[in-house]
C-alpha cells in the first residue's frame, strides 16, 4: 500500500511520534525564524550539527538524528548548490530521504515545505513532484514474496507542512498528484504480474474491474469476435499461443458529445518472438511487453477519478506471441482490418501488427486523436538510450503537447 499523503498547517514543534524532514542548500545553512525557534525545543540539534560540520547541505545529504521519545527524529536534507537546483533534483533528493526513512523503520515522517523552497519554482510545482516523489520512490512489488515477510518495511504517512493560508489549495494539489502517482504504481504491478497469471484474458478481466470501479464502460471481444471482424493481423499473432487474445474498449465520457481522444495500448503478455525467437538473454523481461496496455488501464481510471471534461477511448490489443504449429510464420501475408495486405518478414515485429488493426479499429470513433503507446522496437535503445522515448505524428502541435506533459 502507498503511504497516504497529508496536507497540514501544524508547528513544527507540534510533529509528534515521527520524522521531521528539513533541507537547506549548501552554503546557506542560516535558520529562519520558525526553524530557530524550533530548534530551542530540541536542543539545538540542528545548529549543533551545522556549527560542528556534521551537516553541510551537499546536494544528497542526509542526516537522521534521534531527537526524543517525543518527536522521534529527524532528518536533515541537503539539496546542494541553490543556482544547480532543479526540480528534477528535488524528486531525486525527495526519493532519496524517503527511502532512508523507510529503510530506518520509521512509519511516517513530515516535511517542511519552506525549506525547500527555490524563487525559481511554484508552491503547485513543489507539491505535485514532493506527493509523487515520496510515492513513486517507495514502490515495492510483493504480491508473491513468501519468505521474510516480516523484514519488510513501510512506510504508513506522509505530511507536508504548509502555510495555513494555502492550505486548501495545497491538499488539492496533493491529492491529485497522489491519483497520478498511484496510478503509475498500479501499472507497475500490473506489469510485474508475472506471465503464467497476466495472460490477456487475465488484463482483460483486470480492465473490467476498473471499469466497474469507477464508472468505465468497458467492451470485450474474445478471439471469435475479433476473427470476425476481419482482424487478421491481430488473430495471426495471437494464434500460436493457448492463451486466446482480447480486445478491450474503455470508455470515459466526460464532455457531452464532444469528439473523443483515443489512447491504443499494445498489450503482448509476453513475447517470444515467434519463430524468430529472441535470443535467450532478452527473454527475462518479455512479460513487460503489455506496459503499454497497463498503462491505457490506468489512465482511463484517472481520467474518471479526477471527472475530466474531455471523452476518451482506451482501446486494449491483449495476446501472446508464442510459438507452436499455429503460429504465423516469415512470407505469410495477412488481410489487415483496414484492407491492406501485410506481409512478414520478422514474427517478432508484432506489435505493429496487432497496432495495425486496433490504430484501424480506433478510426470508428471519429477521434480528434489518436495517441498509441507501445513497446515496440528495441532500436530506439540503441538510438536514444535509457534517457528519453521516442514521439512521432503527424500533428506537431499535438506532439508539442505530449513532450511539455512528459518533462
Amino acid at each position: 500500500m502507498p503511504p497516504k499523503i497529508e496536507v497540514i498547517s501544524d508547528k513544527l514543534e507540534e510533529i509528534k511520534g515521527q520524522c521531521l524532514v528539513i533541507a537547506f542548500f549548501e552554503g546557506k545553512l542560516g535558520l529562519s525564524n520558525e526553524i530557530s525557534k524550533f530548534d530551542g525545543t530540541i536542543n539545538s540539534l540542528i545548529s549543533a550539527s551545522i556549527k560542528n560540520k556534521d551537516f553541510k547541505a551537499e546536494e544528497g545529504e542526509i542526516k537522521l538524528i534521534y531527537v526524543n521519545a517525543n518527536m522521534k527524529y529527524l532528518a536533515l536534507l541537503g539539496l546542494g548548490k541553490e543556482e544547480k537546483f532543479n526540480l528534477n533534483k528535488l524528486t531525486d533528493n525527495i526519493a532519496a530521504v524517503s527511502r532512508r526513512i523507510r529503510n530506518a523503520g520509521i512509519k511516517s515522517f513530515a516535511i517542511h515545505l519552506s525549506s525547500l523552497k527555490n524563487k525559481a519554482y511554484e508552491q503547485k510545482e513543489y507539491l505535485e513532484k514532493i506527493t509523487q516523489s515520496i510515492i513513486l520512490s517507495l514502490y515495492q512489488f510483493l504480491k508473491f514474496k513468501t519468505k521474510d515477510l516480516d523484514k519488510i518495511k513501510n512506510l504508513e504517512k506522509a505530511s507536508i507542512i504548509v502555510d495555513k493560508n494555502i492550505l486548501e489549495e495545497a491538499n488539492k494539489i496533493a491529492m491529485e498528484a497522489a491519483i497520478y502517482a498511484e496510478a503509475v504504481n498500479k501499472t507497475r504491478d500490473l506489469v510485474n504480474t508475472p506471465p503464467n497469471i497476466a495472460n490477456p484474458v487475465y488484463v482483460a478481466e483486470y480492465a473490467k474491474e476498473v471499469a466497474k470501479k469507477n464508472n468505465l464502460t468497458c467492451t470485450i471481444f474474445d478471439e471469435k469476435q475479433i476473427e470476425k471482424m476481419g482482424m487478421e493481423c491481430f488473430m495471426a499473432v495471437a494464434r500460436g499461443s493457448a492463451n486466446k487474445p482480447r480486445l478491450v474498449i474503455l470508455r470515459y465520457k466526460g464532455s457531452g458529445n464532444e469528439k473523443p481522444i483515443v489512447l491504443v495500448g499494445k498489450g503482448i503478455t509476453f513475447d517470444t518472438g515467434g519463430i524468430n525467437v529472441k535470443p535467450a538473454a532478452y527473454l527475462n523481461t518479455m512479460k513487460d511487453d503489455k506496459a503499454s496496455a497497463c498503462g491505457v488501464i490506468h489512465v482511463m481510471e484517472v481520467c474518471a477519478k479526477l471527472k475530466l471534461k474531455l471523452n476518451v477511448i482506451g482501446v486494449l490489443a491483449l495476446a501472446e506471441n508464442m510459438i507452436s504449429g499455429k503460429s504465423y510464420r516469415p512470407d505469410d501475408v495477412l488481410k489487415s482490418y483496414s484492407g491492406i495486405t501485410v506481409e512478414v518478414t520478422n514474427t517478432d515485429a508484432e506489435g505493429r501488427l496487432i497496432l495495425a488493426d486496433a490504430l484501424s479499429y480506433s478510426l470508428k470513433y471519429k477521434p480528434k486523436a489518436i495517441i498509441d503507446i507501445a513497446t515496440l522496437t528495441g532500436a530506439s535503445i540503441i538510438a536514444l538510450g535509457y534517457f528519453a522515448s521516442p514521439v512521432l505524428g503527424n500533428s506537431q502541435q499535438l506532439i508539442d503537447k505530449i513532450k511539455a506533459a512528459s518533462e
